[in-house]
């Protein structure tokens, strides 16, 4: 049999009302499948991120730790230390910056930057930048305490230096910036500020892990940012991840059903049209012998 003649069967067996509608049978079920297989790769990647932000917000609800032993001032901030909450105790400085072009809750704001001086621990006398909250653009910016304070944060890391930095605005929360103005050593990145609703003082007093409840407003009356967010927003589930694997494994497989029930109808037809011509060719075989004979 000619290639051509070959290809013609499967074409004509192809075309025929019963594998057009096997095919568009297993077309169906194969983009149901991918369909699934779709859904679940979006579910991995949402339980990813899910796991993710609920890892985070554990982080961010534990007992905060005194700075230093969290992060030494003049040492880079490692990612398990990003976002930790910690107490530190010190004075601010009178002077406070704004930080530009930001926003809250999609709202134009400006970052209230301060400087606390450290002293207590190992690294008194030290620089530690805070984010003490925002106010609106322009607003007048709330005072600063007086006296010893013990500040409670959330560590955040240090933005890009962009430059700009005047005496009374800056454009970055950049301690590599900051150095210049304030001195060093200085924290390598900065405290988001918070209010503990209570805190028992005796644990403040031994340097012990402090539980805590974090408000918003400061008693003040100073609106503090929100806590740094998760660095990484993705993430990955391997297991729906192997299940949409699975799905489109399934639609290649119904596919691959219809191909093999073609196949398998041509060859056997084919089959049937060898022996019929073999029959043929026997009879009339036979029938010459008689007539010879």
């Amino acid at each position: 049999m000619s290639t051509s003649g070959r290809r013609s069967d499967w074409v004509r067996e192809a075309l025929t009302p019963k594998m057009i509608v096997l095919f568009i049978l297993l077309a169906i079920a194969a983009a149901v499948c991918i369909r699934l297989g779709y859904w679940q790769l979006e579910r991995a990647t949402a339980r990813g991120a899910e796991r993710i932000t609920a890892e985070h917000e554990e982080k961010l609800s534990g007992p905060a730790l005194p700075l230093d032993e969290t992060l030494r001032l003049q040492t880079n901030m490692r990612a398990d230390e990003y976002a930790s909450p910690v107490y530190v105790t010190g004075t601010f400085s009178e002077y406070q910056l704004r930080v530009l072009d930001r926003a809250v809750d999609s709202n134009p704001a400006e970052l209230v930057l301060a400087e606390l001086t450290v002293t207590e621990g190992p690294d008194a006398g030290g620089a530690v930048p805070v984010i003490r909250g925002w106010v609106e653009p322009g607003a007048p910016l709330p005072a600063v305490p007086s006296g010893e304070v013990t500040v409670f944060g959330y560590l955040a890391a240090p933005e890009d230096s962009i430059g700009g930095l005047t005496k009374e605005t800056a454009v970055s929360i950049s301690p590599a910036e900051l150095v210049n103005a304030w001195g060093g050593p200085i924290l390598s990145g900065y405290l988001v500020e918070f209010t503990p609703e209570s805190v028992n003082q005796t644990q403040i007093d031994n340097r012990e892990p402090a539980e805590f409840t974090a408000q918003r407003t400061s008693a003040d009356g100073v609106q503090h940012a929100s806590p740094p967010k998760p660095t990484d927003e993705g993430g990955f589930n391997l297991q729906n991840a192997a299940y949409a694997v699975e799905w489109v494994i399934f639609a290649g497989f119904a596919l691959f059903i219809w191909f093999r029930i073609l196949r398998s109808t041509v060859k056997s037809k084919r089959e049937e049209q060898l022996l019929d011509e073999w029959a043929e060719e026997f009879l009339s075989e036979s029938e010459d012998n008689k007539l010879r004979g």
